[in-house]
Parts: structure tokens; sequence; C-alpha cells
């Protein structure tokens, strides 16, 4: 049933209409595509991008190890913060 519907691109459907008993991990799957597309259409960086700003605007002369150690340190390890009003913000490891 699921391949059937997602071949059609059928990623909502009603519960009630298609029971088979293993609604959970279709309402589960709708859930997390649905949040993977609205996360796409809002949000793309490219680190590399943002590191190289970094070091233009910081006037940083850093080797590539010096560079590789900071970003594996700092950056590699960020995280999303969600606070409890549902707001986002990216966190680098202190």
């Amino acid at each position: 049933m699921k391949n059937a519907l997602t071949s059609s691109h059928i990623f909502y459907c009603y519960m009630d209409d298609f029971y088979t008993g293993g609604g959970s991990e279709i309402q589960t799957s709708a859930l997390i595509k649905a949040v993977h597309h609205y996360l796409d259409s809002l949000f793309q960086m490219s680190v590399n991008d943002m590191m190289e700003e970094v070091y233009r605007v910081t006037r940083m002369n850093m080797s590539e190890t010096e560079k590789r150690q900071f970003y594996e340190k700092h950056v590699k390890p960020m995280h999303l913060v969600i606070d409890k009003n549902g707001n986002v913000t990216i966190e680098l490891k202190k």
C-alpha cells in the first residue's frame, strides 16, 4: 500500500481510507517528508563558504591544519537548539 501511494506521489492520505494496522508508520513517514521539504525550502547553506567568509572578515591567517582543527572542534559539532517557544538557533560547541 505504501509503495503504491509513494510511486503515485501521494504522501498524505486519510487513515480511515487505508487503515491496515500500520497507520503510524505511514503517518510518521508523511510528517518526516513534510519537515524535510519545509526545511529545504527555508534553509540551505555551505559551511565551507561560511568558514571562508569568517576567515576573510576576521583576517585570520591560519594553516590548513589549524583550520581543520578549528572546524573539527567547534564547527562540525554545531547543533540546533529549540527554545520553549519553538524558536531555533544554531550553537557551536563551546
